[in-house]
């Protein structure tokens, strides 16, 4: 062989390196995985921030392999936040689209309904956003929750707020739906065991957007802390009627108004009653390494993609993290539902949000996930508390 044809030989082989490893990612074959997402509705806001970061994921799992040869291919249902359409479609990416496994939904309802059919189906599902109690634990073994679940956020909640506030007494106001009773539940039990007293305990429908029956209540019990459990449509509505009624006493929300995104609906309104309210992410310049890269990458994509500028919330993470879980899994077990089963129940895996592993429940164990406090100041911008 000559001299120049030994070094074409080896440019050739050079070239084609980089070709032959991403071409490990599908030498298995493909892995059809259903994404459940609000894509209209109300919460649709968040779903399609969702979409472009579960793709991100997906991308960057074929791209390095990350699924052990197989390559991911992400099929999305429109579920609405709602019970029925989240049934619906999870039926139909099952039946029509032959995905193998399942991620979603948003709202804990709908996410129940979703496991409903993953159980009945046998088809693994992992519930990556909703937190309501035992989603997982109740609905079979084919169900994985990756969220923290109501009962550990609410023991950080009751355990901060002891620490941050000076209170013996609380008003408990919440949606009347299966998040909010929950929490109303749990924080119930949490401040009676820390012996303060609940002055005022008041469930609201979750489509009643007047608030100001409630609201006016509040100085006649007067509570010294007002803790509140409200969706994120909603909420914008309870702290502008709360800052428009006057109330001074001091306002607590569980997690659900998005940093930022909140903040440009009511940012005056909550700045004024110095809004104090739970979150599992927010930009900062705390966040760690993993998170400033993930942050940069979806910011970039949602304004090429949609042109507009977006403030990363939780769920987008989430649904990052989901689907590098779901790849993790089938690398160590494959995509047959009994070995993939096992591999998701042995997970030890460090992502964006966290640590993640499962307890003998299938829900995420809440040590490795990080929780903060943050306040809304006077001038609309947020300061992380705790």
């Amino acid at each position: 062989m000559t001299i120049r044809s030994i070094a074409a030989l080896g440019a050739a082989l050079l070239f084609a390196a980089p070709s032959a490893a991403l071409a490990q990612a599908g030498a298995k074959g493909t892995v059809k995985v259903g994404v459940l997402l609000p894509l209209t509705g109300n919460t649709a806001w968040a779903g399609k921030t969702n979409r472009i970061a579960a793709a991100i994921a997906a991308e960057e799992v074929n791209a390095q392999d990350l699924a052990g040869g197989y390559k991911i291919e992400l099929v999305f249902g429109d579920s609405q936040c709602e019970p029925r359409p989240a049934h619906d479609q999870a039926q139909r990416l099952i039946s029509q689209e032959k995905v193998q496994l399942l991620i979603g939904e948003w709202c804990s309802s709908a996410s129940a309904a979703v496991a409903q059919v993953a159980n009945d189906e046998k088809i693994p599902l992992l519930v990556n956003i909703s937190t309501a109690d035992q989603i997982a634990g109740d609905s079979g073994p084919y169900a994985f929750q990756s969220s923290m679940q109501n009962r550990y956020s609410q023991q950080r909640e009751a355990a901060l707020l002891q620490k941050d506030f000076k209170f013996e007494s609380v008003a408990i106001i919440v949606e009347n739906n299966d998040f909010g009773l929950t929490f109303r539940k749990n924080m119930t039990a949490l401040m009676q065991k820390a012996g303060k007293k609940i002055v005022l305990d008041v469930t609201q429908d979750r489509s009643d957007t007047n608030w100001y029956a409630t609201i006016t209540r509040i100085p006649a019990a007067k509570p010294d802390l007002v803790i509140v459990s409200i969706s994120a449509g909603q909420a914008a509505n309870f702290v502008k009627q709360y800052a428009e009624a006057g109330i001074t006493t001091p306002l607590f929300s569980d997690y659900p108004p998005p940093p930022r995104i909140f903040e440009k609906q009511v940012g005056p309104q909550a700045g004024k009653i110095g809004l104090v309210r739970a979150a599992f992410f927010v930009k900062s310049d705390t966040n760690t390494p993993a998170q400033k890269d993930f942050v940069a990458k979806l910011e970039a994509r949602v304004q090429k993609e949609l042109s507009e500028a977006h403030d990363v919330t939780y769920w987008d993470v989430a649904s990052y993290d989901a689907v590098r879980l779901v790849a993790d899994a089938i690398k160590r077990g494959g995509p047959k539902a009994e070995d993939y089963l096992k591999a998701m129940a042995a997970t030890k895996i460090d992502l964006v949000l966290g640590h993640y592993e499962f307890d003998e429940q299938r829900g995420s164990k809440p040590e490795g996930l990080n929780f903060v406090f943050i306040r809304t100041k006077p001038d609309a911008t947020i300061e992380v508390v705790q």
